[in-house]
């Protein structure tokens, strides 16, 4: 009798770990699929500005890709992104993660880098 009541709890501990997983794991997709329509939204929106700017300023695709490579490198990294994810502060030294505006130990302001710095 004890036995068996345990064995219920711990089916029921399992049952509630599963559950939460399963959620967890839609949630999960849910994400991905958003994500994925951003991505796919932001290269048709890349796609249309580097045919404007080709089109309309005389630059050719081996210019524009030039530039992106130019772009590429000022981190020091050919890796196709647009830095590295830190840097330090100006005040303290300590790290700062890119997302963040301000750094979270002295409060010193971070300024962008680029427009396009999150």
């Amino acid at each position: 009798m004890l036995w068996e009541l345990y064995q219920q709890s711990q089916i029921r501990d399992a049952s509630a770990t599963a559950s939460r997983a399963e959620s967890k794991s839609r949630n999960i997709s849910y994400e991905i699929a958003r994500l994925e329509d951003k991505v796919e939204s932001l290269a048709l929106t890349c796609q249309a500005l580097w045919e404007v700017a080709r089109d309309h300023s005389g630059l050719s695709d081996e210019q524009l890709l030039a530039k992106v490579s130019e772009i590429d490198l000022r981190d020091g990294v050919a890796d196709g992104k647009m830095g590295s994810g830190t840097e330090s502060c100006r005040r303290c030294g300590r790290t700062i993660s890119k997302r963040h505006m301000s750094c979270m130990y002295c409060g010193e302001q971070i300024a962008k880098r680029h427009t396009f710095q999150p």
